[in-house]
């Protein structure tokens, strides 16, 4: 498909569309120059079908997010769908360059040469080629929610996203990409919530997000909880790691942290705790806590789970909460 610009050059047409004009025809103009420059043709049938979608799905008044944000949106949200089209590293180049137009015009500077914007452009060069092809084609909604972010403070679902956590985000939607091909809400749901946890583990662990997401899936939210509260103290870990050799120096720095003294027997507790708080993590990750015994529970977990709770690294079970295992 050709986009009618009068025989003007592409450069002269986008600056056309650029104008002040917000009119729901300037956006069908936007629509036109986009699938243009994305190549995605009409003489096609996917093609056809995803013009005729893109035309019926645009909204007739209300496009506050900018007329370059919702056309890229709509092409996004129709092309993934089903992984109904994919695009070429060069044509998401160019998606990429057509969903931050607004960004330029609304911030009054270049947008595309700021931090966050170079490593996704630099993120497609270096591994888009060798990307699954559900991801491939979940790429447009990617960009699109990180221009949102940048715009709006906000993705597309309305969620707010901190500018520290910009690049974090990113890697996170790129991984919940995976776990939908097995079907899995449950991986998709971690992801959406817990995008910070699964960036700690990747940190700690050293293992993918994508293998992350999947573990964190299959285990009890109890754990995904005590995870949780490890991720958040695990500064407080590294500190009381440096400080073990030493057993006063660690004695006086726990105490200090909790107000109150702990026996010689509690603190032999804590300090084997924080000795192999990264196999603890490893073990719960991969479901290598077995329970045994008549009680049915794993007495090295229990034991080190009682160290991180002296500490007040993790919450304490409450009673009648589900049994240790």
């Amino acid at each position: 498909m050709r986009a009618k610009t009068s025989g003007k050059s592409p450069i002269t047409a986008s600056k056309e569309l650029d104008g002040e004009d917000s009119s729901y025809t300037a956006l069908t103009n936007a629509l036109k120059y986009s699938l243009d420059i994305l190549n995605v043709k009409v003489e096609t049938e996917v093609g056809r079908e995803i013009a005729e979608l893109a035309v019926k799905r645009l909204p007739q008044d209300d496009f506050s997010g900018g007329k370059w944000l919702t056309v890229t949106k709509t092409i996004a949200d129709i092309c993934g769908e089903n992984d109904r089209h994919v695009f070429s590293q060069s044509e998401l180049y160019d998606f990429l360059t057509l969903a931050t137009k607004q960004m330029d015009k609304k911030h009054g500077k270049v947008f595309a040469s700021s931090d966050i914007v170079f490593k996704i452009y630099r993120d497609i060069m270096e591994n888009y080629q060798s990307a699954d092809k559900s991801l491939k084609a979940n790429y447009p909604k990617i960009i699109v929610d990180m221009v949102s972010v940048l715009m709006n403070g906000r993705d597309t679902l309305g969620r707010e996203v901190s500018a520290h956590s910009m690049e974090r985000y990113y890697q996170a939607k790129k991984s919940e990409v995976w776990p939908r091909k097995r079907d899995s809400s449950k991986h998709i749901g971690i992801v959406e919530k817990d995008y910070d946890l699964v960036e700690s583990l990747s940190q700690i662990t050293g293992r993918k997000r994508s293998d992350l997401i999947e573990s964190l899936g299959k285990i009890e939210s109890a754990d995904v909880g005590k995870l949780t509260d490890l991720c958040l103290n695990y500064n407080k870990l590294q500190k009381y790691s440096g400080l073990i050799s030493s057993e006063g120096e660690f004695k006086k720095e726990v105490e200090n942290e909790l107000g109150r003294r702990l026996t010689y027997n509690q603190l032999q507790h804590a300090s084997v705790s924080v000795r192999k708080s990264r196999d603890y993590i490893e073990n719960v990750l991969d479901g290598k806590f077995v329970p045994h015994g008549s009680h049915g529970i794993n007495h090295i977990r229990h034991n080190l789970e009682y160290g991180y709770q002296l500490m007040g690294l993790i919450e304490r079970k409450k009673r009648g909460s589900q049994k240790s295992h």
